[in-house]
C-alpha cells in the first residue's frame, strides 16, 4: 500500500516537442505544433519527431522542399541544398 509520502514524488520530466527537434533542423520547416501550441508543450506518447507528423516547407509552401525532397525534421538538415546554413 502506498503511503501519503509516495504521492508527493516528483513525476519524471516529459520531453517537449523542442526536445524532439534535431539540433540542425531547418528553420523553414513548419508544422502545426509551432504555429498553434508551441514547441515547449509536453509530449505524452512515444513519438520520435515533434508535431503531429504533417510537415511543410515555408519556402515551397508544400510538403516537398525546393530541392524536390520530402520535408520532415529528420530530413531537413544542413546537408540539404536548400538549408540556409548549407
Amino acid at each position: 500500500m502506498n503511503s501519503p509520502a509516495d504521492t508527493n514524488q516528483p513525476h519524471p520530466k516529459l520531453p517537449t516537442h523542442r526536445d524532439l527537434c534535431p539540433p540542425d533542423m531547418c528553420p523553414h520547416l513548419v508544422f502545426k505544433q509551432v504555429l498553434i501550441h508551441g514547441l515547449d508543450e509536453d509530449v505524452y506518447d512515444d513519438r520520435e519527431e515533434p508535431g503531429d507528423g504533417y510537415y511543410w516547407c515555408e519556402l515551397s509552401f508544400c510538403e516537398i522542399g525546393p530541392d524536390d525532397e520530402v520535408a520532415s525534421p529528420k530530413a531537413c538538415t544542413r546537408e540539404r541544398s536548400c538549408h540556409p546554413e548549407h
